[in-house]
């Protein structure tokens, strides 16, 4: 006997509550939960990153400072700066604190920090590329000071010479040799200000000429004295004070002299 089945029975009305989940997420809700995701994802690293670097920076101030100031065992790089900035020699002061700043290149620091390195490297060029500029210029002024000063002692030596010098000869060379190298040499190592020294150098061989003339020369030397562009009126009225006491007292040297005489004569005793 045939068995007659119905659609309904073929296909059940009800469907299990165990059958797959077929809806469907759109694009742009799965876009939204992406960029959702990598935005934490990103504010979680750049947290990090921001936590290294102040940690590194941190960690690389409380070195700086300590290298610095030093230590027991190790003498600061401020210290070693003012010795150099000290020097007058620039190649030596600039060669002394680059070696110092190496040292300090070279050491290992055991940082902690990610940026660590980076930021103590950047910070020790940075600072011994503005160090060295400042040295430098430092030592080469106080080179140019110590040849300017030198320079000066042997000019102010010569210039004795052509005043006192034992011979004639002594006092033409010594002349000579002044003129030279003021024209030369001097200008060289004074540069703009070679005229000011080319004054003083006249001015000290003028004075000091007329200064040391006899007595009896000094009314003739005050008259030259006077006419003189290498003095000025300062000068003039040094020399004319120092004639009016150099003559009172030759005059009373004299005066003494011949007390002495009157006095060796009554006793019999002939000068």
């Amino acid at each position: 006997m045939a068995i007659k089945l119905y659609k309904s029975q073929l296909e059940p009305t009800a469907r299990s509550s165990n059958v797959m989940d077929t809806r469907r997420t759109s694009m742009s809700e799965a876009g939204s939960i992406g960029n959702a995701m990598k935005g934490m994802l990103k504010a979680g690293e750049n947290l990090y990153v921001k936590h290294q670097q102040v940690k590194s920076e941190t960690e690389v101030k409380e070195k700086i400072k300590e290298i610095m100031i030093g230590n027991e065992n190790n003498e600061g790089l401020t210290s070693h700066k003012l010795k150099a900035n000290n020097m007058d020699d620039p190649d030596k002061a600039v060669s002394y604190y680059a070696n110092e700043v190496k040292k300090v290149q070279d050491t290992n620091h055991n940082f902690n920090g990610l940026f660590s390195k980076k930021i103590f490297k950047n910070w020790v060029n940075k600072q011994g590329t503005e160090d060295l500029i400042t040295i430098k210029g430092n030592s080469t002024k106080l080179f140019l000071e110590k040849a300017r000063s030198t320079e000066l002692d042997y000019l102010t030596s010569l210039s004795k010479k052509v005043l006192y010098g034992a011979t004639p000869l002594e006092k033409d060379n010594a002349a000579k040799e002044l003129k030279e190298r003021l024209d030369g040499k001097s200008t060289e190592i004074f540069g703009s200000k070679i005229e000011d020294v080319k004054k003083k150098i006249s001015r000290d061989v003028a004075f000091f000429g007329y200064k040391n003339v006899g007595v009896a020369d000094q009314a003739a030397a005050m008259e030259m004295a006077e006419k003189d562009d290498r003095l000025d009126i300062e000068d003039v009225q040094k020399l004319r004070t120092h004639f009016k006491t150099s003559k009172s007292s030759s005059n009373n040297l004299n005066k003494d002299n011949i007390k002495k005489m009157e006095s060796g004569l009554e006793s019999g005793i002939v000068y």
